[in-house]
């Protein structure tokens, strides 16, 4: 009786990992609704598949901006409208990475005063176009031979793709470093590589912000290891010497704090924090910009 219910329950455990893999391993063409994704709209012709070999052929000189990301696969399928083929809608499925690399590219494209949506983990539409992410896929569509779709369209086909991807609606957990009241809602960006155009600073999250009644914007740099973090850190002081400026360093319990005029962005405060470095940029005076980083600090949950 024992060895039986073992039995049914192993090959009950196999069914489970193998329905999750299939999901998360689903065919980028599958993905994409066919014949179509609502009545009115069908495909045309077949899903055209484009890998990291391709994509430029596809989206020649944007193809680059996805690599950082981890791209796989995009699947892309034209939908025309019945009784109307000129007027059509282009749904394109990116493969990338992670969940935080699909944000990744999101964010790149993402309007903050767009009418948000919600699909996916997030999404925002215009009259010419619609916007989401859902887990490591990121989806965009467009409207082709007409300047503007209804919103109806957009919202029918991202809802008919979404059902076929894989995940939930979770955001990345590295958002939760930037949950402060001072940063503006929608602002937040994952750069993967070159985070404000330092090479030194490899990956990380940013976003514009408000304190004492002036614009500027925070980041956070996402190292490895808190060694790696040093040496990060280590190399933002070295770029400011060899520009001239003498940075103040000051080390407390809540780690190692520079402060200078950066130049190219003005006040910078930069805090070390176990693997992370906290900063803010264009401040009037960055020595006030500490309480900032204090709340920043604050966010993090592990080191």
């Amino acid at each position: 009786m024992h060895k039986s219910i073992a039995c049914i329950l192993s090959l009950f455990s196999v069914l489970i990992v193998h329905t999750f893999i299939s999901a998360a391993d689903k065919p980028i063409e599958s993905v994409l609704p066919s014949p179509g994704f609502s009545e009115g709209w069908v495909m045309e012709g077949k899903v055209t598949s484009y890998t990291k070999v391709t994509l430029y052929e596809y989206i020649d000189g944007e193809s680059e901006l996805y690599f950082p990301y981890g791209f796989e696969i995009v699947g892309s399928a034209l939908y025309v409208k019945v009784g109307n083929p000129n007027i059509a809608l282009v749904a394109d499925v990116f493969k990338m990475g992670s969940l935080l690399d699909a944000f990744g590219i999101y964010s790149n494209y993402r309007m903050p005063y767009a009418e948000k949506v919600n699909i996916g983990s997030e999404g925002f539409v215009t009259q010419s176009q619609f916007m989401f992410y859902k887990d490591r896929y990121f989806v965009r569509l467009a409207a082709s031979g007409t300047l503007t779709l209804e919103r109806a369209v957009f919202v029918t086909c991202a809802e008919a793709i979404a059902k076929n991807l894989p995940g939930g609606s979770s955001r990345p957990k590295e958002l939760e470093l930037l949950k402060i009241p001072d940063v503006i809602p929608h602002t937040e960006k994952y750069i993967a590589q070159s985070v404000l155009g330092n090479a030194f600073f490899r990956k990380g999250l940013i976003a514009d912000a408000t304190f004492d009644g002036e614009p500027l914007r925070v980041f956070v740099i996402l190292d490895e290891s808190v060694k790696a973090s040093a040496y990060t850190f280590d190399q933002y002081t070295g770029y400011l010497k060899e520009s001239g400026v003498q940075p103040q360093i000051s080390k407390d319990t809540r780690g190692i704090t520079l402060i200078a005029q950066d130049p190219l962005y003005k006040g910078v405060i930069v805090r070390q924090s176990g693997r992370y470095l906290l900063g803010a940029i264009n401040l009037k005076d960055p020595v006030k910009g500490a309480s900032l980083i204090d709340r920043l600090q604050s966010s993090i949950t592990a080191p």
